[in-house]
């Protein structure tokens, strides 16, 4: 009986962090003169948290390999962006020096949905030929 139980919860966490559900990590990196080196998309302006949308190749992120597109950006540096709009995380991070602490969750469910929202929206209004 014990194995099964480990079984199912081992089960259950897999199943969780295959949905999008993860536990924070934190996540420093060395500001450069080319900055992190990943792009942000969301805010609270658009209903949805901030997620990492690109890793730039070459880039601090990449380098260090631990940050991940799908990556919920949580806090910049002791700062929560979890209610925050695209522009205030932004310059959180733009105005970053040295060692940023990122605090981040793995969460590409959410992402993916989020994506798919705001392709529906941009054909929505190229449709009634509203420009891009």
């Amino acid at each position: 009986m014990y194995n099964a139980e480990i079984r199912a919860e081992a089960a259950a966490k897999a199943t969780a962090a295959s949905e999008g559900h993860a536990h924070p990590r934190v996540i420093e990196l060395p500001k450069t003169e080319e900055g992190l080196g990943f792009n942000v998309m969301g805010g609270k302006e658009q209903a949805s948290p901030i997620y990492i949308s690109r890793i730039i190749p070459g880039g601090a992120a990449h380098k260090d390999g631990n940050l991940r597109r799908g990556d919920q950006l949580l806090s910049v540096n002791g700062h929560s962006v979890e209610k925050a709009s695209h522009e205030t995380a932004v310059d959180l991070l733009k105005n970053a020096s040295g060692k940023v602490r990122l605090v981040v969750k793995y969460t590409p469910k959410v992402l993916e949905e989020m994506e798919s929202r705001f392709e529906r929206q941009k054909a929505s209004r190229r449709g009634r030929g509203i420009p891009q």
